[in-house]
């Protein structure tokens, strides 16, 4: 069976690229982008209904793009701001007994030191590759969360 991936990366230069070369490595992989946390938290349904394979997440994410119509953010995102959004995107699947268990790489700018004290917090599904590894990595990563699945 194909698998399923769900990226969740506000940058479009770097969204699209990555989202193509799952698409290659992955026979019939289904690529699912999401540019925002708004975007992530309004998919978390769909997620619920058909959990994804793994996840790929940018943890400093946007709330939303701007636009008149954009929706404010909740509370907690208003508390938190950008710099942790995709730890809150992170968590909020591991409070859902369908997606605890669904891989999520942290795939960031940020070093592994920036994180440590987010550690004792994250869900045990999460693993963290920089985005300064080579993409390899990264691949290397994703092949071994999915294991025989692929």
């Amino acid at each position: 069976m194909a698998p399923v991936f769900v990226v969740v990366e506000d940058d479009h230069l770097q969204a699209v690229p990555l989202a193509d070369y799952l698409d290659t490595s992955f026979e019939g992989a289904q690529v699912i982008t999401l540019g925002s946390e708004h975007e992530f938290r309004t998919h978390l349904p769909k997620m619920r209904k058909e959990p994804p394979d793994l996840v790929l997440m940018d943890v400093m994410l946007r709330w939303t793009f701007p636009s008149p119509t954009a929706p404010s953010p909740p509370e907690d995102v208003e508390a938190g701001g950008y710099y942790r959004a995709g730890l809150r995107c992170a968590n909020l699947m591991h409070g859902d007994q369908r997606l605890r268990g669904v891989p999520v790489v942290l795939y960031t700018i940020l070093e592994r030191s920036d994180l440590e004290r987010d550690q004792a917090s994250l869900p045990p599904n999460t693993s963290y590759v920089g985005k300064s590894s080579d993409i390899d990595v990264l691949m290397r990563k994703v092949r071994s969360l999915l294991g025989t699945r692929v």
